[in-house]
């Protein structure tokens, strides 16, 4: 692992669902960066709705925690974190979604076809492997695009990994 890695800070509960079988994230401009790269959290006040509606979170939620607790799938619940890093993720790829399926004849015959049932169109797809859940999330304000950890930050989430 790289002395400093890059962060990226996803909104709840997308981010949660990125450690429950989230296979992409989504955003509007394409990750140059490939390798080791923080997961945070965003804030409770950034909860995404669109993220409490979406049919695949609400499977990951009811196939984490049962269907009891899936009226508790809002912002108000203490079942995820909120403003911390909470994971160490590798950064394996980034394409276009018109990119998702190959050469243009393939796109051409199957012009409906994304490359996972989490990808977005007409979204950069961040293609994630690797998912390192830390055991305690570290508390942490969270910025736009790619940032770095304050370093007392950066030492808590690495003394972490090291213990497993």
């Amino acid at each position: 692992m790289p002395e400093r890695c890059p962060v990226l800070t996803v909104r709840q509960p997308w981010s949660w669902a990125l450690l429950h079988g989230k296979t992409v994230e989504n955003r509007t401009w394409e990750m140059k960066y490939r390798g080791p790269l923080w997961l945070h959290a965003g804030a409770r006040s950034r909860w995404d709705p669109d993220g409490e509606a979406s049919s695949l979170v609400q499977a990951a939620w009811c196939a984490g925690w049962g269907a009891g607790k899936l009226a508790h799938l809002n912002r108000r619940t203490d079942e995820m974190a909120f403003g911390a890093v909470t994971a160490l993720v590798e950064v394996t790829g980034c394409h276009h979604a018109r990119d998702c399926v190959g050469p243009a004849w393939v796109r051409d015959a199957f012009p409906h076809v994304l490359c996972s049932p989490w990808a977005a169109w007409d979204q950069f797809h961040i293609e994630f492997s690797n998912v390192r859940e830390l055991p305690h999330p570290v508390p942490c304000k969270g910025s736009l695009g790619l940032w770095r950890l304050p370093d007392e930050v950066e030492k808590a989430v690495r003394e972490q990994l090291e213990v497993r």
